[in-house]
């Protein structure tokens, strides 16, 4: 206990805590600008759609499509004002709050998706650490950025465990991965939807599939040893990328909060990049990182 409470409440740079932060709310930011459409597309769904999920479940009807419009408008001024280091402590929570409230609200329309799942909950951890563990100095306790990678870990094996139970035993020998995909694919072809023709022929080569969902229960189930420090940390995080780069080749779905890399950004000593942005010439890192 004594060596885990050492490494949770240990002191790491501030600039680590600060960049990841930084970035992570960029890509939220991103993220509310670019799906801006989808929000707005969604929103026009009729009432009937509404199968409110998480957050939004007791809610027996769909909010109203002004209240939406000021909570995305409240968000990306929230997310850009943590990036510049302005006001985090409020700006941070208003800022998780709200991509939470619109990821579960356009999921409450018929189906759920979970590729911004990481991205809600990687956000409330951080946006807790603003309150709690303001940037007063050179080092800050390291608990927010061990708990993202736990996050990280425990959707990984969760992913994996559903898998198991869904399909047990058989998933090793790839059949059910291998219908999958070709079904995925082909409803997307017959409905004019993004497919991926290479996963559609790789359907037919029987052999293959075998070794690509054993290495898929590795990613996932082997998660934990990234939570170990050293080489076998990078090597995870390597694999579990080229995992996505893998599920966007075959299937066409993108998880683009992993495949830009911002997933990982906990796991690694971001503070290095901080050097591209002297204290002396300022720049949203320094300023944060030496408010106090």
């Amino acid at each position: 206990m004594t060596a885990l409470a050492a490494r949770w409440f240990g002191p790491v740079p501030a600039r680590r805590l600060v960049i990841v932060r930084m970035l992570t709310f960029g890509y939220a930011l991103g993220w509310l600008v670019v799906r801006s459409r989808y929000l707005y597309d969604v929103s026009r769904l009729p009432a009937r759609r509404w199968d409110p999920v998480g957050v939004l479940d007791a809610l027996a009807a769909p909010p109203a499509d002004g209240l939406v419009l000021v909570i995305w408008l409240v968000s990306v001024a929230a997310c850009a004002a943590v990036v510049v280091g302005r006001a985090t402590q409020v700006a941070a929570p208003a800022g998780a709050a709200g991509l939470l409230l619109l990821v579960t609200y356009t999921s409450s329309f018929g189906q759920v998706f979970h590729t911004e799942h990481l991205l809600a909950l990687h956000l409330v951890v951080l946006a807790v650490a603003a309150v709690v563990e303001p940037v007063r100095g050179e080092f800050v306790r390291g608990w927010p950025l061990e708990l993202m990678m736990c996050v990280v870990v425990v959707v990984y094996v969760v992913a994996g465990v559903a898998k198991l139970r869904w399909s047990g035993a058989d998933w090793v020998t790839g059949d059910v991965l291998r219908n999958w995909i070709a079904v995925d694919n082909l409803r997307k072809e017959l409905f004019g939807d993004i497919y991926s023709p290479l996963g559609g022929w790789l359907a037919t080569v029987p052999w293959v599939w075998g070794p690509i969902a054993v290495a898929t229960l590795a990613v996932e189930l082997g998660s934990p040893v990234a939570l170990r420090r050293g080489r076998v940390r990078l090597l995870w995080i390597a694999v579990a990328w080229g995992f996505h780069v893998g599920v966007f080749v075959l299937m066409a779905i993108s998880f683009p909060y992993q495949l830009f890399g911002v997933a990982y950004l906990a796991f690694l000593p971001v503070e290095r990049i901080g050097a591209v942005w002297p204290r002396r010439r300022g720049g949203a890192v320094a300023r944060q990182a030496a408010a106090h």
